[in-house]
């Protein structure tokens, strides 16, 4: 899986801790539904950690958003969802066995929670254990209650495409689409696909509705740098390659553009 890719199922994962903590009621909630420390917290108060631990995680404080994530499992052990943003915080440290633990205690402790779902199948699909990941991302597109399958099922499609099934992916990708017309992530793998299978005007077209919801990125821009010279729009195209270096100027693909 290329880092992009495994960028993608981390940030998508992110969103939907992110998403939970917008919940006011439903499936995903504590097992408990109040908080387990006698005496102390009102119920609910381990979201506010929950929240900074993923905010924290988004910034790159792995340190910071660790002891958030622990503070809201101390606050109430029974929440499913502080479990659930420990075992991200877990995976992004690069400890896959003590991640796994805590997706699985985040699923033990609310099984429909499709929050948790999503993210351990991001993570599975990560360990290339395929099947299992996809068990995961269909009960979280498949929960009634989740209101932005589209995530899982981008996710999903992510996954397919790892495996080699393009043509597969990119009936999910379509489907993802379908929900969520302007989800930017789709809308780049789309892109991606199209350039990949030399549809240059598709690409094009998947681009602009990127560039319409979404801010550039050194990938939205490499790619259509690429689109436009094989479009034989050559003022377009430097224009794309001028941004990608002066936006991201780290980026691989600005690298190669600068020994042009």
């Amino acid at each position: 899986m290329d880092l992009l890719r495994n960028r993608f199922l981390f940030v998508a994962a992110i969103a939907m801790v992110s998403l939970a903590g917008c919940q006011s009621s439903g499936k995903v909630r504590d097992a408990s539904g109040e908080s387990v420390v006698p005496g102390a917290q009102s119920p609910g108060k381990e979201q506010v950690y929950i929240e900074l631990a993923a905010a924290y995680l988004q910034e790159g404080q792995i340190g910071v958003a660790l002891a958030k994530a622990q503070q809201a499992v101390e606050v109430n052990p029974a929440s499913s969802n502080a479990h659930n943003v420990l075992a991200l915080i877990y995976e992004r440290m690069g400890d896959a066995g003590k991640a796994e633990a805590e997706y699985q205690e985040a699923l033990r402790r609310s099984p429909d929670n499709f929050y948790a779902h999503n993210a351990y199948g991001a993570f599975l699909c990560k360990q290339r254990r395929f099947a299992e990941a996809d068990r995961e991302f269909q009960a979280a597109i498949g929960d009634p209650l989740n209101q932005s399958p589209w995530i899982a099922m981008t996710n999903a499609a992510t996954c397919t495409q790892d495996q080699g099934d393009r043509a597969a992916a990119e009936r999910q990708y379509r489907e993802a689409l379908q929900r969520n017309p302007r989800f930017a992530p789709a809308l780049l793998r789309m892109a991606r696909l199209s350039v990949e299978s030399g549809d240059y005007q598709g690409a094009r077209q998947y681009l602009e509705r990127f560039a319409a919801v979404s801010p550039a990125t050194a990938e939205s821009l490499s790619l259509g740098a690429r689109v436009e010279r094989q479009l034989g729009n050559r003022n377009k195209a430097a224009s794309y390659e001028r941004m990608l270096r002066e936006r991201f100027p780290d980026a691989v693909d600005s690298q190669r553009l600068k020994g042009q």
